[in-house]
C-alpha cells in the first residue's frame, strides 16, 4: 500500500452572488410607483413615465416603461 499523502483543505466555492449597487449616477433609484386605474389609464401613466425617463436621458428605463405600456394596451384590448 502506498504511503498516504496529507490532506490539503480545498477551498469551497462561494455561490452567493453579491448584490448589485442600488444607486445610479443620478442618485438612489426610487421604487416603481404602484399604478392604479383602468388598463388604459395604466397605459397612459406608463407612457408618461417613459417620456420622463427619455427626457432624463435614461433610454433603458424608457424602454422598460414602454413595454409595460404595451402590456396594458394589450390587456385593454383583451389580448392577454
Amino acid at each position: 500500500m502506498p504511503p498516504s499523502r496529507p490532506r490539503v483543505p480545498v477551498p469551497r466555492p462561494d455561490f452567493i452572488k453579491p448584490r448589485p449597487p442600488t444607486a445610479t449616477s443620478t442618485g438612489v433609484r426610487p421604487a416603481p410607483a404602484r399604478v392604479n386605474g383602468s388598463a388604459l389609464q395604466k397605459q397612459a401613466q406608463w407612457l408618461a413615465r417613459a417620456a420622463d425617463a427619455e427626457r432624463a436621458g435614461d433610454g433603458v428605463e424608457a424602454e422598460l416603461c414602454r413595454q409595460y405600456a404595451e402590456h396594458w394596451f394589450r390587456v385593454s384590448q383583451g389580448q392577454e
